[in-house]
């Protein structure tokens, strides 16, 4: 059953690249953007703010992981992982959704990577 936790830390790993890579790329690309946003002539500060606890959020979940990743690698031998069963599902279903939105991107723009694409 060695193969259960390492399996899991594998889709644990990709977890951590999706919550800690795409939202920094993400606030890094539009900042200035998001604080030249205007509302009747007053810049939208709030915007900026929200998106900023959003990607600390992110970077919450994905420490999170990375401690997953860790646990799972160290109890690979256990029968059970002691790994929380919503933790397991939130990982495997936004590694799905994430990658599936990559890839229909990818499809759908001739060869464009989503977010990476995109363009303030």
């Amino acid at each position: 059953m060695a193969w259960k936790g390492y399996s899991w830390s594998i889709v644990f790993i990709i977890t951590v690249l999706i919550y800690s890579v795409i939202p920094t790329y993400m606030i890094v690309t539009y900042w200035v953007w998001l604080n030249e946003l205007t509302f009747n002539g007053e810049p939208i500060y709030t915007l900026s703010l929200f998106m900023l606890f959003l990607w600390i959020v992110c970077l919450l979940v994905a420490i999170i992981y990375f401690v997953a990743v860790i646990r799972a690698i160290i109890q690979r031998k256990n029968e059970d992982l002691g790994i929380p069963k919503g933790v397991k599902r939130f990982g495997a279903v936004s590694v799905i959704l994430i990658i599936g939105f990559i890839v229909i991107w990818f499809i759908f723009t001739n060869g464009e990577i989503a977010f990476l694409s995109w363009k303030p």
